[in-house]
């Protein structure tokens, strides 16, 4: 979406919204430079419908978060499943794991393979006792599994820049830490 498309967009929530309508112009450049930068990434169709959509089911003027959401939604719903779902998932990777190879690491759901972090954990918990599998490692999974899944959700609502910048300054962090 360019910055005109922007404008379209306030324009159409202006004429919904006396609040946005109402805004002074140092106000209005704001707004825009911020959806702008927020929205950008996003296909101005899709940020259209997903404002419409906003638009019908709230009485109140959206925000980038509810935008962002509703149109991230659109083309990518969130089929979240169950902790124990997740875990049938889990426990054949385990199953599997001493066999696993980083491709079939990577065939599993971002959430399942957020809690091993690599396919190595996965190797290391395959070969344990299947009690401990059954007992320790299904409760810290569903105990887990909350977190993860709404952290998953959070980092596919933020525009591809910033979530490349996170990475970046987590990366540049974490060898800070290492360095100290």
């Amino acid at each position: 979406m360019n910055k005109q498309e922007t404008i379209q967009v306030i324009t159409l929530m202006a004429g919904n919204y006396d609040s946005i309508a109402q805004k002074d112009k140092t106000q209005k450049e704001l707004m825009i430079n911020t959806w702008y930068e927020c929205l950008g990434d996003l296909n101005y169709e899709l940020v259209l419908q997903a404002v419409k959509k906003t638009i019908i089911e709230s009485p109140y003027p959206p925000t980038i978060h509810d935008i962002r959401k509703n149109a991230i939604n659109m083309i990518n719903p969130i089929t979240q499943r169950t902790a124990i779902e997740a875990w049938n998932e889990a426990f054949k990777m385990i199953c599997n794991g001493i066999y696993m190879t980083q491709e079939e690491f990577e065939v599993h759901s971002p959430e399942v393979k957020r809690f091993f972090g690599n396919v190595r954990q996965v190797k290391e918990l395959a070969q344990c006792d299947s009690d401990t599998i059954n007992t320790v490692t299904k409760g810290q999974f569903l105990k887990q599994y909350e977190a993860i899944t709404q952290s998953e959700q959070e980092r596919r609502l933020l525009p591809p820049k910033m979530q490349e910048f996170i990475g970046k300054l987590a990366n540049k962090m974490s060898i800070n830490q290492i360095g100290e």
